[in-house]
């Protein structure tokens, strides 16, 4: 694996509880050249919903801020 790829961090931007607004925003992001993705997307389809507390969108610790303000400003009412 890519030395670069190992150092990133990421964390968490939002937890959604459906997976398509958890791939709509995450697909936004991206487009903005964010690096984000989603944490438990297949979980559902083993375990059942009942079991998942939520999709959660991560990205990149360096990009969190700009990717809350594009969430916060065009995305939040999904």
């Amino acid at each position: 694996m890519n030395k670069e790829l190992e150092n990133r961090k990421f964390i968490t931007l939002e937890t959604f509880s459906t997976l398509w607004t958890a791939e709509v925003v995450k697909n936004r992001l991206i487009e903005e050249g964010i690096h984000a993705h989603i944490l438990n997307a297949n979980v559902s389809y083993s375990f059942g919903p009942t079991v998942l507390e939520g999709y959660r969108l991560q990205v990149e610790q360096s990009q969190f801020l700009k990717a809350l303000n594009i969430y916060k400003n065009s995305l939040q009412d999904l």
